[in-house]
């Protein structure tokens, strides 16, 4: 009995840990976001050299820079020539507090990276990450993703404890359903056995 009450507690700390994994890859933005491959540049690209939000510059490696812009969103000829990058712009909006060169928390994760470059605008309600990859097959990828810091303290202590409750009940069971079961096996009088039985319903129905 010791060693399955000391199960119970490793599941239990197990879950927990899960959970908060879990949580803070929701806070991150992974479950809701995803890498969308750009269109094909007109030439293979040698460096990603500047981003702002959804737009990326590029140069080639015949020494050509190109922008790509989704207006639109379009589909197709979104990569335009350009002579060169450029100056920052500096948004004057209240609610803009600051432009970082990095993201404000990690991107999700793709596989073969050659290069990548990444922004992050610091906003009064939100931080938006914004990424640009570049594969080792020449593809150019983009990702996006918004962490909301007011709700993020309840958004762990809640992925903690779901974690936990989601392993601690079927650990529980394991406990004491098996000598349950065995005491109601137990020879008894129709009348007892009835109520026994009502009873291990009950305790079922309260852990579902």
């Amino acid at each position: 009995m010791l060693k399955r009450f000391g199960l119970t507690f490793l599941l239990t700390i197990l879950g927990a840990i899960l959970g908060l994994g879990l949580a803070i890859a929701f806070v991150w933005d992974w479950f809701s976001s995803d890498w969308a491959q750009l269109e094909a540049s007109p030439e293979p690209i040698a460096e990603l050299l500047h981003i702002e939000r959804d737009q990326v510059w590029v140069e080639s490696e015949t020494g050509i820079f190109y922008e790509y812009n989704p207006v639109g969103s379009c589909e197709a000829d979104c990569w335009t020539i350009v002579e060169g990058i450029p100056e920052a712009v500096y948004s004057d909006d209240a609610d803009h507090f600051d432009v970082k060169n990095t993201t404000c928390s990690p991107a999700l994760p793709l596989l073969n990276i050659e290069e990548k470059i990444e922004q992050c605008h610091v906003e009064m309600w939100a931080n938006r990450n914004y990424v640009f990859a570049l594969r080792e097959n020449g593809s150019v990828y983009f990702w996006q993703g918004d962490v909301y810091g007011e709700w993020l303290v309840i958004e762990l202590f809640l992925g903690i404890c779901g974690g936990a409750f989601f392993l601690f009940v079927p650990a529980l069971l394991f406990i004491f359903l098996p000598g349950l079961i065995k005491w109601l096996a137990k020879p008894k009088n129709k009348k007892k056995r009835a109520g026994d039985e009502k009873l291990l319903v009950f305790f079922l129905y309260s852990l579902s």
